[in-house]
C-alpha cells in the first residue's frame, strides 16, 4: 500500500525531509508556519493604509504610490510563482528521485517506469528542464483553481461587504459570517484545490520518472485519478488530515511560546526566565518544523510510490505463487 510503504520509506531516507519541507514553505506553507507569530493589522489600520489611494483612484486620480505598491505587489507575485514554483518543482523532482531510487523497489517494476540516470539509479535528469516542465505542469493543473478563485473573489468581496454596512449579527466574528455566507464558494476552492494537487502530483513524478513531457504527464494523471479514484482521494486526504493534525498544534505551541518570550523580553526584570522563554520558543519551532517536515515527506513519497509501483504492494512478490524466489531480486522485501 502507498500510504503505509511511503511511511517506511520517508523513515528511512531522511534526506526526503528538508527537501519536502523546503517545498511546502516556498509554495505558500509559510504563511501557516509564521502567521502564530505575526500580529495581523486591523480592518482601520488597513483602512488607514489603503484608504487615501483608494479614495483618489475613486475620484479619478492615480497617485504615485498606488502605481509603485501595485507594480511591486505584481513584480512580488510573479517572482514568487514562477520562481518559486520552480525551486518547489526542483526540489519536489529530487525528492521523488531519492524516493524511486530506494532499494526496497523491486527492480522490475522501477525499470519500465524510471528514468535512469548515469549510475543506474532514477535521476532528476534535465535539471532546469525537468523542473520546468513540473512547474508547467502544475499551473496548467490548478488553472480550474484560479478561475474558482477569480469566482469566489467577486463573491466573497460582496458578502464582506454587506456585513460591513448592514451586519446580520454583531457578535459573530465576520470572518465566520463571511464563510457562513458563501458555503459554496468555499467547497468549489477546496474541490479545486483538491483536483488539481493530484493531477499535479501524478505529473510531476510522470515527469520525473518516465520523462514524460507536460501535455502527456497531465493526460496520464487525469487517467490515473479517474481510473483510481478512491485510492487517489485517499493518498490526497489521509496525509493532508495529518498534516493538519501537526500544524494546529505547533501553531499553538508556538503562539504561546512566542507570547510568552514578548512578555519576557519587554520586562527584562528576569534575564534566565527570559532566556528559557527564547530556548523554549526556538525548540518548539524547531520541533514543528521537523514534524512538518517529516508529514510532507510523507505525503510526497505516497504519490511516487503509487507510481512507481502501480501492481502489487510496495516491496512484494511479483511472482504468481506465494513464496516464488527469483535471483533477480523480484521477491518480497517485507
Amino acid at each position: 500500500m502507498a500510504l503505509s510503504g511511503g511511511l517506511l520509506v520517508t523513515l528511512a531516507r531522511p534526506a526526503t525531509w528538508p527537501l519536502a519541507l523546503a517545498a511546502f514553505l516556498v509554495r505558500g506553507g509559510i504563511v501557516l508556519v509564521v502567521l502564530p507569530i505575526v500580529v495581523l493589522p486591523t480592518p482601520v489600520g488597513i483602512g488607514n493604509v489603503v484608504g487615501p489611494a483608494l479614495t483618489a483612484v475613486a475620484l479619478g486620480g492615480m497617485p504615485s504610490e498606488a502605481l509603485v505598491g501595485a507594480g511591486v505587489a505584481i513584480v512580488v507575485l510573479l517572482a514568487s510563482l514562477f520562481g518559486g514554483g520552480w525551486l518547489a518543482a526542483a526540489l519536489e523532482a529530487e525528492g521523488a528521485s531519492i524516493v524511486a531510487s530506494d532499494e526496497d523497489i523491486a527492480a522490475e517494476d522501477v525499470g519500465a517506469m524510471v528514468a535512469p540516470g548515469s549510475d543506474g539509479q532514477p535521476s532528476a535528469a534535465g535539471g532546469g528542464r525537468t523542473a520546468a516542465r513540473i512547474l508547467a505542469a502544475r499551473l496548467i493543473a490548478n488553472i480550474p483553481l484560479l478561475l474558482v478563485l477569480a469566482w469566489g473573489s467577486v463573491r466573497l468581496v460582496r458578502v464582506t461587504y454587506g456585513e460591513l454596512t448592514s451586519p446580520a449579527d454583531v457578535s459573530t466574528p465576520i470572518v465566520w459570517r463571511v464563510l457562513q455566507g458563501t458555503p459554496e464558494v468555499i467547497a468549489a476552492i477546496v474541490l479545486a484545490w483538491m483536483v488539481g494537487e493530484m493531477v499535479g502530483a501524478v505529473a510531476a513524478r510522470r515527469i520525473v520518472l518516465a520523462g514524460d513531457g507536460v501535455r502527456r504527464a497531465l493526460v496520464a494523471a487525469v487517467a490515473r485519478c479517474l481510473r483510481h479514484p478512491l485510492s487517489a482521494l485517499a493518498r490526497f486526504w489521509i496525509p493532508t488530515v495529518v498534516l493538519a493534525v501537526v500544524l494546529l498544534p505547533s501553531a499553538i505551541a508556538a503562539s504561546s511560546a512566542w507570547s510568552a518570550a514578548a512578555a519576557t523580553l519587554d520586562v527584562l526584570d528576569d534575564p534566565l526566565r527570559a532566556m528559557i522563554s527564547v530556548v523554549a520558543l526556538v525548540f518548539l519551532w524547531v520541533v514543528g518544523l521537523l514534524l512538518v517536515g517529516v508529514v510532507c515527506a510523507w505525503r510526497a513519497a505516497v504519490w511516487t510510490i503509487a507510481e512507481v509501483r502501480p501492481r502489487g504492494t510496495f516491496g512484494g512478490s511479483s511472482d504468481r505463487r506465494p513464496g516464488d524466489w527469483r535471483s533477480e531480486g523480484s521477491s518480497a522485501t517485507l
